[in-house]
């Protein structure tokens, strides 16, 4: 095979890929419920916040993910890694006990983004999620950008951008 031909594979692949995968997170995508603007949530320190408030500035990632999922732990550090660079971010544990097993797998892991805790998957019945992780990417308190299953930092980072300037 000549390097022409193995480019022109390698491309058909990748398109490939990224085709199926704009499919599937149509397909999973979570709905926002009526209220989500509204609703105060309780992060482990049980301070409130909105929702809206965080996307006001800049896009915002909102994370549902699980001690317990396999995809998690590839994903979670990048959503941590932009919590430092000062993406705001918040995260919900679903179903992964009470809030001391949250905060003890946080700190295990050094993680310092924002959680509120979904022992029984209230939030994530709310917002229709049903696959971990889920993250959901807002801009000016809309949904721009839904995503699911393994996700990158640079993959990420490029949805971040466009729902900051589309």
């Amino acid at each position: 095979m000549n390097l022409k031909k193995i480019g022109k594979n390698l491309l058909s692949l990748f398109l490939t890929f990224i085709v199926i995968s704009l499919i599937l997170d149509w397909y999973r995508k979570p709905e926002v419920p009526p209220d989500a603007a509204t609703t105060a949530l309780y992060d482990l320190q049980q301070q409130p916040f909105f929702l809206a408030q965080l996307s006001q500035d800049r896009p915002a990632i909102l994370y549902f993910w699980g001690t317990w999922c396999s995809y998690c732990r590839y994903t979670s550090p990048a959503i941590d890694r932009l919590a430092k660079e000062g993406v705001p971010v918040v995260t919900v544990a679903l179903r992964s006990g009470d809030t001391e097993t949250v905060q003890a797998y946080l700190d295990k892991h050094q993680y310092q983004f924002t959680s509120v805790n979904d022992p029984k998957g209230t939030i994530a019945a709310q917002w229709q999620v049903a696959v971990t992780p889920t993250i959901i990417i807002f801009d000016q308190g809309k949904m721009e950008f839904a995503t699911t299953g393994l996700s990158s930092y640079w993959g990420l980072n490029v949805r971040l951008w466009l729902a900051q300037w589309f």
